[in-house]
């Protein structure tokens, strides 16, 4: 079978290997031919699209994209790229993404490009091996066509129906799709041993079932957020200021303090008129601010000091700010925050979050660790139940980074504190090299601390690895495919202006 690009707007449903594995066992040939079928099915569908030409196909000149190697990526009217535009246009109305027609329309019209980038490249590199499609091949084609087809056979009448001028188009268009192919065919004919599948087969064992308790680290109490704003009451003072930007120069904005100064205009009058920031029609009123909220304000630690500094009614001097040069008012002195107040200790608990999750975690793993200690002396349930933790399972899973297709996954337990744990080294390392019934020790996935106890191991089913002897074959394809057409993209020989062309010509100018 000839190994061909793949169309990737349409969604995939990649079915589960327990399922895939259940119907395997329940009838291998009828699984076996099915699938067959059905990639046969799809090559057809995905890789033949829309040769023949249609009237009235589009309208407008031509639009340049690129080059490939020289070669001009071009979309007009009727030729190989207005026909995958046209080809992948169907393609999304049948899925109904239609809630945004913009990026519909960018991911129909880049889809199509990165198609004919393809098609160019094969090609270009079967012209410079010198290759020429066959013309028994190209008759054969034609011969075959659907449009050319009534009640299973060539019709003549069909044929000739096509001017001579649509029929030349699509004989072009078959010639290069046998060249295309042939180019991948060669890309792509891969030889899969014996024992590269047997070494994929053994992968799938050992398979571990798993119980496992959480600790969210949202748990974090009020408590330590309260203790942690007492050890660092510097960070957490509150003053409220104005401010005024001054984007041209550090002499100008200095010209705008002496005016206030003077008495010539108002703080407020000024920032309307000269400052240069989203404040400018609040007066600069900025608010109440926290100490730790100036760091990106203000810069310079001296310049941050001196306004945390300043008097109710006092104007700084001119500091440095990312947006020029600006000075501040104070509307009401820094004063230490009241760590009582449901709001502040909010947005505490932010900066936290943020600056110091570290100290988030220790408190996690200190709860989890009790845990741990206490499971070890009266047993996983019993630990769990005094706590009263909600105890999860899930398995039997194999060690399977990146949730590869072959194997069972974490990830289809769906469970929202296993996620990313299939590409947590540190997690899947413990997981699978603890002793079976034993406690991992806590371990941070996430936003929670996990505790795993392994139920057992054992070798995966036959129904589990029988399978892989056909399916691999045709995943290893798809990835190989994947990275032929990738490094095609990459090339140092694309020079690839689609979105400059594509933001030009179909969205609205600003």
């Amino acid at each position: 079978m000839a190994a061909k690009e793949k169309k990737t707007i349409v969604a995939k449903d990649n079915t589960g290997m327990q399922e895939l594995s259940r119907r395997y066992h329940a009838n291998p040939f009828v699984f076996i031919g099915t699938v067959v079928i059905l990639i046969l099915t799809v090559v057809t569908f995905v890789l033949v699209p829309a040769l023949a030409p249609k009237a009235g196909s589009g309208g407008g000149g031509k639009l340049a994209f690129g080059e490939y190697d020289g070669q001009s990526i071009d979309f007009v009217p009727g030729n190989f790229f207005a026909q995958q535009r046209d080809y992948y246009n169907q393609q999304i109305r049948s899925t109904g993404q239609n809630d945004n027609l913009q990026y519909a329309a960018f991911q129909v019209w880049r889809a199509a490009f990165e198609s004919t980038v393809v098609r160019t490249a094969a090609l270009s590199e079967m012209e410079k091996a010198g290759f020429k499609t066959p013309a028994v091949l190209v008759d054969r084609s034609l011969a075959e066509y659907p449009a050319f087809q009534e009640n299973g056979r060539f019709s003549a009448t069909r044929y000739r129906a096509m001017s001579d001028s649509d029929r030349l188009v699509l004989r072009d268009g078959l010639r290069d799709e046998i060249a295309q192919n042939r180019y991948m065919e060669d890309m792509l004919a891969l030889t899969i041993s014996a024992k590269e599948k047997e070494f994929m087969k053994s992968l799938a064992s050992p398979e571990r079932n798993f119980e496992f308790v959480a600790f969210p680290l949202t748990g974090y109490p009020d408590g330590e957020v309260a203790a942690f704003v007492s050890s660092k009451k510097d960070l957490f003072r509150a003053i409220r200021l104005s401010r005024i930007t001054v984007a041209s120069s550090e002499k100008d904005a200095q010209k705008v303090l002496e005016s206030i100064k003077a008495g010539t205009t108002s703080f407020e009058d000024a920032a309307k008129t000269h400052s240069k920031d989203s404040l400018a029609d609040k007066g600069g009123d900025m608010g109440i601010k926290l100490a730790y909220e100036l760091d990106a304000e203000i810069p310079d630690e001296a310049s941050r000091t001196a306004v945390l500094g300043l008097a109710k009614g006092d104007l700084s001097s001119i500091a440095k700010v990312p947006a020029g040069w600006a000075f501040f008012r104070c509307d009401e002195a820094a004063r230490d925050s009241d760590a009582a107040d449901a709001a502040f200790l909010k947005q505490a608990r932010t900066y936290i979050e943020r600056m110091e999750r570290g100290r988030i975690e220790d408190w996690g793993v200190a709860q989890a660790a009790a845990f741990v200690d206490r499971a070890q002396a009266v047993g996983f349930d019993i630990a769990a139940s005094a706590l009263s933790l909600s105890k999860k399972s899930f398995g039997p899973v194999p060690i399977n980074y990146g949730d590869t297709e072959l194997y069972r996954s974490i990830a289809s337990f769906k469970m929202n504190e296993l996620a990313g744990a299939s590409t947590n080294t540190a997690f899947l390392k413990a997981a699978f090299s603890a002793p079976v019934a034993s406690v991992t020790k806590p371990l941070v996935l996430g936003n929670n601390v996990i505790v795993l106890k392994v139920v057992d191991e054992k070798t995966a089913e036959e129904a589990s690895t029988s399978i892989i002897d056909f399916y691999y074959p045709y995943i290893a394809g798809q990835y190989s495919e994947k990275a032929v057409r990738n490094s095609i993209l990459k090339s140092e020989k694309l020079n690839d202006r689609f979105y400059e062309v594509f933001i030009a010509n179909f969205l609205p100018q600003q």
